[in-house]
């Protein structure tokens, strides 16, 4: 981080430096230039006159016409050759023409028809200030700044440092390391940026670990039963023992290859929507009765002394066009409930339609697996979009155990017999959970009118891929 500090510094130094010269050298070219032009136009009539007094005197009063011109001006005249002064042809042919040079600080004036020139200076200097003091100036400015940039990166560079230290720790395998918010007061938005990642990194990383123990633990169960029924195989007294045997093997061998099943789909879940673009080639538009008719169709038939029922209709429908006609219900106090003829500004959906026919479909499933006789599914608005509800008439769900039955491998007892084992991997309703999140929604769980549970996924209408 220090090299990186350097190397930005000394950067900015060298392009000031390079701005420092170049305003030096165009201000002294230009300074020169523009003042040339000037002197030569200031002191011109003063050449032309000492050169008109010279000829008028002729050779013999040279001496007393120099000694007269001298007094009358403030710096020294002279007479020398062109040969003591080289010139470029373009200033030669300016003083062939009667003009007025200026020679370094003297100004030159030729006399007719001679090798001679008038020659005054060294002349006065304007007053402006000196290179010197021009180069002391600038200097002072470029120090002022590259000290204003070194006070002004030194936070910056001290941040990024603090930022190295923490990630360098992570990385070492301490993952409770965060950036301290009291060493880096002006910090704020990156120092809890970088923590808040930490924070989920950390909590990725427990979540896989706590998941890899407790698939391991849940593998451990089919795994020992195949082997037990293996041995009491060869213990067997006749087929009979041997098929009820095998019986077991391959029961817990559809265990093992349904729980894999469904870890490998949790698992892929997020590999799936972590590639770019992935939601939004995923989006469709759906219709959820029908969808729920399916799954309905698909999952009753595994419960046959259970009544799946979709209460979905739309608006301004009533109960005659709905499956709750006819049946028990539709006479009973759940006939003026959010249970029957759910109104609905429209039954679309957009989103990911395969995915979100696995969520229903779990919540369904689940549903037919702890209740007593019935499973309704109905849907209504909300302010977070469509909320598809699933209700059982089962012993539901204490509050206590409601946050934690959307964790992986969460079994609780409650079906219609308390004393058996339930079904399933224990990975349905986080799979659910882990669905409606990725599609910008979510599902949580309260007590039921039917006196089970019920099952609340809220998905948005028309879901904002960018908050996915």
């Amino acid at each position: 981080m220090t090299r990186l500090f350097l190397r930005f510094y000394l950067g900015v130094i060298a392009i000031l430096i390079a701005a420092w010269l170049i305003q030096t050298s165009v201000f002294r070219k230009s300074s020169i230039q523009e003042n040339i032009p000037v002197i030569e136009d200031i002191y011109a009539g003063s050449g032309r006159l000492a050169r008109d007094q010279i000829v008028d005197g002729g050779e013999d009063e040279f001496s007393e016409t120099m000694e007269y011109l001298e007094n009358q001006f403030d710096y020294p005249i002279r007479v020398v050759t062109r040969d003591e002064r080289p010139m470029d042809q373009a200033s030669t042919d300016r003083l062939d023409r009667g003009e007025s040079i200026l020679y370094y600080d003297r100004l030159e004036t030729a006399i007719p028809d001679t090798p001679f020139l008038v020659e005054l200076g060294p002349l006065p200097r304007f007053d402006e200030p000196s290179q010197a003091e021009l180069s002391f100036a600038l200097g002072g400015v470029f120090l002022l700044t590259a000290i204003g940039i070194a006070i002004l990166l030194h936070p910056v560079s001290k941040q990024l440092r603090g930022v190295e230290k923490t990630a360098l720790a992570i990385a070492g395998g301490d993952l409770g390391a965060r950036i301290d918010y009291g060493r880096f007061r002006h910090s704020g938005p990156l120092a809890e940026a970088f923590n808040t990642m930490a924070d989920r990194v950390e909590k990725l990383l427990r979540s896989q670990r706590e998941l890899l123990q407790t698939v391991s633990h849940e593998l451990r169960t089919p795994l020992a039963r195949i082997r037990f029924a293996t041995e009491l195989i060869e213990t067997a007294d006749d087929d009979h023992q041997r098929k009820q045997r095998l019986t077991a093997i391959e029961a817990a061998t559809d265990q093992l290859d349904a729980l894999v099943g469904e870890l490998l789909t949790y698992v892929r879940l997020d590999a799936q929507y972590s590639e770019p673009d992935s939601v939004s080639n995923k989006m469709e538009t759906f219709d959820v009765r029908e969808l729920v008719d399916e799954l309905i169709e698909l999952h009753g038939p595994l419960y046959r002394k259970i009544e799946f029922r979709n209460a979905i209709a739309m608006s301004g429908s009533d109960l005659s066009g709905s499956d709750l006609a006819g049946s028990d219900l539709s006479g009973s106090d759940l006939s003026g409930s959010d249970l029957a003829g759910s109104d609905l500004s429209g039954s679309d959906l957009s989103g990911d339609r395969a995915a979100i026919s696995r969520a229903i479909g779990n919540l369904i499933s689940n549903a037919g697996k702890y209740a007593a006789s019935t499973v309704i599914v109905s849907a209504a608005d909300s302010d977070h979009g469509l909320c598809i509800r699933i209700d059982d008439d089962g012993r539901g769900i204490a509050p206590e155990d409601r946050e934690a039955v959307f964790e992986p491998f969460q079994r609780l007892a409650g079906g219609t017999d308390p004393k058996a084992d339930q079904p399933g991997t224990g990975l349905g309703l986080a799979l659910v959970k882990r669905i409606a999140e990725r599609n910008g929604g979510r599902v949580s769980v309260t007590e039921s009118e039917l006196g089970g549970a019920r099952f609340s996924l809220t998905l948005p209408n028309d879901a904002d891929l960018n908050t996915i």
